[in-house]
């Protein structure tokens, strides 16, 4: 499948950069479990294809993930097409930047100190994948080829934003409906690429301490 690269961020117009580095979202770091949380307050402007009571898609507004709306989403970094041009119809599959990202590709990671507290700027890649040009098709009703499609243009966009860095741990998500967190009913899938990787030996030691304490109060009721 023959596909268009855009470039990197840097090819984004300034109009789709929220704010400035001071408004970059931040990572927190949890004292208690070592976590690092992101913190994205622009996530709550994003569009909604549905209401709250009851949750109904709206099917028949204006969509910016199909044909002819390209110029509302970011520029593609990445596109599957037969015919068309860049950031016009044509396409079977095309990446995007997010417009509502978790996190920033701008900026440093700049980590401070408050006290206990440690943060820092919410610095990653946040993308979002639009799998079909069929505004009323889902992941379930494509064809294999899609799909196929959609796995190489995940394994295409880990492998540019490898090349920065600052980041180190990619995470492939989809939210399928409103009940999932969908604010759009286009199918479409998710990515992030972030600068700190979850730690899996303090989730293994958080685990192993449940099911400790667990076994000791199954006990401790048996006796």
């Amino acid at each position: 499948m023959p596909f268009i690269r855009a470039g990197r961020y840097n090819a984004i117009p300034l109009h789709f950069v929220r704010g400035g580095l001071s408004d970059l979202p931040e990572l927190r770091k949890d004292p208690v479990t070592g976590r690092w949380v992101i913190v994205a307050t622009g996530r709550a402007k994003r569009p909604s294809d549905f209401m709250r009571e009851p949750a109904v898609p709206f099917g028949n507004g204006f969509c910016p993930f199909c044909y002819g709306a390209e110029e509302k989403t970011p520029p593609e970094v990445l596109a599957f097409r037969q015919g068309g041009g860049q950031n016009q119809p044509g396409w079977s599959l095309r990446v995007v930047p997010n417009k509502f990202p978790v996190l920033e590709i701008e900026g440093e990671l700049n980590r401070q100190g408050e006290g206990m507290f440690d943060r820092m700027n919410g610095v990653g890649a946040h993308e979002v994948i639009i799998e079909t040009p069929d505004h009323n098709a889902s992941l379930a009703d494509l064809p294999e080829k899609q799909v196929e499609d959609l796995l190489w243009a995940f394994r295409n966009r880990v492998l540019d934003l490898k090349q920065d860095q600052r980041l180190r741990y990619t995470v492939l998500f989809k939210n399928h409906g409103e009940a999932a967190g969908a604010s759009l009913q286009h199918s479409h899938s998710q990515f992030a690429r972030r600068s700190r990787a979850p730690n899996p030996t303090s989730i293994s030691k958080s685990a192993a301490s449940f099911a400790t304490s667990s076994a000791r109060s199954c006990a401790a009721a048996r006796a």
